[in-house]
């Protein structure tokens, strides 16, 4: 018996040196973890503030919009004319790129079509598709 329990007390004293190293670790990586997370946390606030300090204001871009919106006029009446038929959101952005191979996003010039909509140069006789108004027409002649 004492030779097993001499064993069974060895087996015990390794095992809780082993726990005692584990909780090291675990400490040691716990306080790495946490200033990880404060590195972390500091770097999202500097490129947060950074992209917002660089963040183009609305009123920034207006005049480069108001450009936008009368080229996408030009592209709108010369698609009316050759097609002589509303067109529609794909045939515009298509004839714009190809017109004007600017690095516009599809997105701008759908929000800009719908702003000419919005001032009355445009009407929409069906969902996705435009038409020239009276208003929209008197631009022709630029």
């Amino acid at each position: 018996m004492q030779l097993g329990e001499k064993w069974y007390n060895q087996t015990i004293r390794e095992q809780q040196k082993l726990i005692e190293q584990l909780q090291k670790t675990i400490r040691y990586l716990q306080t790495q973890l946490d200033k990880l997370k404060k590195e972390n946390e500091m770097l999202k606030n500097a490129v947060y503030q950074i992209a917002s300090e660089y963040e183009p204001r609305y009123r920034d871009l207006e005049k480069r919009f108001k450009a936008i919106e009368k080229q996408l006029l030009r592209v709108i009446i010369d698609l009316i004319k050759r097609f002589r038929r509303p067109v529609g959101y794909e045939e515009i952005i298509k004839a714009y790129k190809t017109r004007y191979p600017f690095n516009v996003k599809t997105e701008t010039i759908t929000r800009c079509v719908r702003k000419l909509k919005e001032q009355g140069h445009l009407f929409s006789p069906r969902k996705g598709y435009f038409m020239l108004t009276k208003q929209g027409d008197k631009h022709e002649e630029c």
